[in-house]
C-alpha cells in the first residue's frame, strides 16, 4: 500500500497548471497552415480523397463526384448536379493581387457548357439560378465553338469584370484531346491565361478584387455562376494549385514538366 500511494504521489496532476504563476501561456489561435517554399498555397491531388495539402482540409461535395485516373495518381471525375466547394478561409494564406490558378484538364464535352474553377460573391436579390455577380473573383469556365471546347476566363476588379477570351487558341477538341495545363496568373496590372504554358489570352486588368468571394467551386459554376448554365463539368481535373504569386510563363512550363514525368 505504501509503494501504491507513493506512486500515485509521483504522477504528474493533469490540473497541475491551473492557478500556476506565471500562468500557463495558451496560443490564442492554432498554427497557421504551411506555405510552400514556392508561394504554393492550395494543393489538391485528388488522389482518392478532397483533402487540400496545405491546409489538411477537405473539400465539401457536393452531389455524386468521383475519381477516375487522372495525370498524375487519381483525379477529380466530374458528374451531373456535383461539384466540391471549399471555404476560401481554410486557404494557407489571403487571397491578394498576386495569384495563380493552375490545373491539368481533361475535357468531356458534355454539357456542352460547364464551369471548372469559380469563386465569386453572391448575386443580390437574384435567385439560385441567376447568380452572376462578376464584380470581384475569378472564374473559368468552357464554352462551345463550333465542334471545340473554348476554355475562357473572367475577372472582377470591385466595379466591373474584365475576359480572357484567346479566341481559337483557346480551343480544345473533346474527340482528341487528351490532358492539357490550365493556368491563370494574377498581378496588378495584369491578367495573363495559358494553355499548356503558352500565352492564350490578357487583359490590363487594374486590380484584382475578392470582395465578397467566401468560397471555391471546382467542376461547377454553381452555386456563384450559374445564370448563363456554366454548371457542373463532365470533364477530369488533376493537381489543382494555387500560388500566392503571378509565376512567370517559365516557372509554368517548369510545373508542367515536373508533373509530366
Amino acid at each position: 500500500m505504501v509503494l501504491t500511494a507513493s506512486l500515485l504521489f509521483l504522477l504528474p496532476s493533469c490540473f497541475q497548471d491551473l492557478g500556476q504563476n506565471p500562468p500557463f501561456d495558451y496560443p490564442e489561435e492554432p498554427t497557421p497552415p504551411p506555405i510552400g517554399e514556392d508561394g504554393q498555397i492550395f494543393y489538391m491531388s485528388f488522389d482518392d480523397s478532397y483533402e487540400d495539402y496545405q491546409s489538411l482540409v477537405e473539400a465539401s461535395p457536393v452531389g455524386n463526384p468521383g475519381f477516375a485516373d487522372g495525370k498524375s495518381g487519381q483525379a477529380y471525375a466530374g458528374a451531373a448536379n456535383s461539384y466540391l466547394t471549399f471555404s476560401i478561409a481554410n486557404l494557407a494564406a489571403p487571397l491578394s493581387n498576386d495569384m495563380t490558378f493552375g490545373f491539368w484538364y481533361k475535357v468531356n464535352g458534355n454539357p456542352d457548357r460547364a464551369g471548372i474553377i469559380v469563386i465569386g460573391p453572391v448575386t443580390a436579390g437574384a435567385g439560385d439560378n441567376a447568380q452572376n455577380n462578376r464584380t470581384s473573383g475569378i472564374r473559368i469556365f468552357r464554352e462551345s465553338a463550333g465542334t471545340m471546347q473554348r476554355i475562357k476566363a473572367n475577372v472582377g476588379n470591385g466595379t466591373a469584370d474584365g475576359w480572357l477570351d484567346g479566341g481559337v487558341n483557346a480551343d480544345i477538341d473533346p474527340a482528341t484531346a487528351d490532358w492539357c495545363y490550365i493556368t491563370l496568373t494574377l498581378t496588378e496590372g495584369k491578367a495573363l491565361f495559358y494553355i499548356d504554358g503558352e500565352e492564350v489570352a490578357s487583359n490590363d486588368l487594374s486590380q484584382i478584387s475578392w470582395e465578397g468571394c467566401d468560397r471555391m467551386s471546382i467542376g461547377s459554376g454553381a452555386p456563384r455562376f450559374t445564370e448563363w448554365g456554366h454548371l457542373s463539368d463532365n470533364s477530369l481535373i488533376d493537381e489543382l494549385r494555387i500560388f500566392n504569386k503571378a509565376l512567370t510563363a517559365e516557372e509554368i512550363q517548369e510545373l508542367i514538366a515536373r508533373d509530366s514525368e
